[in-house]
């Protein structure tokens, strides 16, 4: 295991997202939350016992075979930047802004997998994936936390299972979101009543960012709200079903507008399409609610020159931290909205309208 510099880790950082080809999933998270028995909970502890629990788990992530290359980050050395960074490749809610001495990360060479480590719980096993396969992410972290469990004992009940510092977080421990662009039924105004029919309290209806309220991009997360009492598979099912129901109610509202070719997403589309070719500057969710819309009128076939998946490498890129990885050179709040003008109008230089 290396300590690299965080930037160096970045650089070789595989980025999951830009492979989504589902136009509606975006992409998915599970995570695992566990203690270590003997310690307190994080909030709890002090500096140096903190560290204390980086360096006896630490030794046991040089051997993992689901790991490729790991590297520890530990939050102290890392910049405001690489925190957010980290933040939005793993489209986490959790608070890694506010991570500082005796906490850490573990990121692999694959881009899918990161170990954090007392920021809320001692250890949170966390994999993204876009394929759609939420028992094989969840397997993922299975075996990374099993091999660490060889060497250590977690905290647990015979009453409450795995201990966590949430009391509906214990049981498993087993947190699992989906991330859906649901455009069609956000701009037609459906999807309030959708969600009070089908998602009751045992889940989180939230934006990309974890606001319950602000929903950036189209983009809402489906979340499991406790697992206290709930085995992995009753979680995972759950979830799932409340995905597919969703993602069918938005391929039929998506198909309705394509065969009455409705005015109004039509004029919401060209606008979109007008701001993205000609803005001077963006503000990051200024541009990711027009990418959303661009995107939903690629998939009507009213946009031609760019595909949806190219167009989700965009929509990723298109936010903070990400644009400004690309640039060796040091740029100003004023410049990055620039910046991101230039990236989309460059990205998007051979697209049509056809409506």
């Amino acid at each position: 295991m290396e300590n690299n510099s965080a930037s160096d880790s970045f650089l070789s950082l595989r980025k999951p997202c830009f492979n989504s080809t589902n136009p509606i999933w975006l992409a998915s998270t599970v995570s695992i939350k566990r203690n270590i028995e003997k310690f307190k909970f994080p909030n709890k502890l002090d500096v140096e016992r903190k560290k204390q629990i980086i360096n006896l788990v630490g030794k046991d992530h040089l051997s993992p075979p689901q790991l490729s290359n790991p590297k520890l980050l530990k939050a102290e050395e890392l910049s405001s930047n690489d925190k957010e960074f980290l933040t939005e490749h793993f489209l986490t809610t959790a608070n890694f802004y506010q991570a500082g001495a005796g906490e850490a990360f573990i990121i692999d060479d694959t881009g899918e997998v990161i170990t954090i480590f007392n920021l809320v719980d001692h250890l949170t096993f966390y994999t993204i994936d876009t394929k759609g396969d939420l028992e094989a992410a969840w397997n993922r972290v299975v075996r990374l936390e099993n091999s660490l469990g060889e060497n250590l004992t977690y905290s647990a009940s015979q009453k409450f299972g795995f201990l966590t510092s949430s009391l509906e977080q214990c049981g498993t421990g087993l947190e699992v979101t989906t991330f859906l662009q649901l455009s069609a039924l956000l701009h037609l105004e459906k999807i309030d009543s959708i969600l009070e029919q089908e998602a009751d309290d045992s889940f989180l209806v939230m934006g990309m960012q974890g606001s319950p309220t602000e929903i950036i991009g189209d983009v809402f997360a489906i979340q499991n709200n406790y697992t206290l009492g709930l085995t992995e598979e009753k979680i995972i099912s759950s979830v799932y079903s409340l995905t597919s129901k969703l993602i069918r109610e938005e391929r039929s509202t998506r198909d309705q507008i394509r065969h009455s070719k409705n005015p109004m997403i039509i004029d919401k589309v060209s606008r979109a399409f007008g701001i993205l070719l000609y803005s001077y500057y963006f503000e990051p969710i200024e541009a990711l609610n027009a990418l959303s819309l661009f995107k939903l009128g690629i998939n009507l076939e009213w946009i031609s020159g760019i595909t949806e998946e190219e167009l989700n490498r965009v929509f990723f890129n298109s936010r903070r931290a990400h644009l400004l990885s690309q640039f060796t050179e040091k740029i100003s709040q004023d410049e990055i909205l620039h910046k991101r003008a230039e990236y989309i109008h460059k990205a998007l230089n051979n697209v049509k309208l056809l409506v």
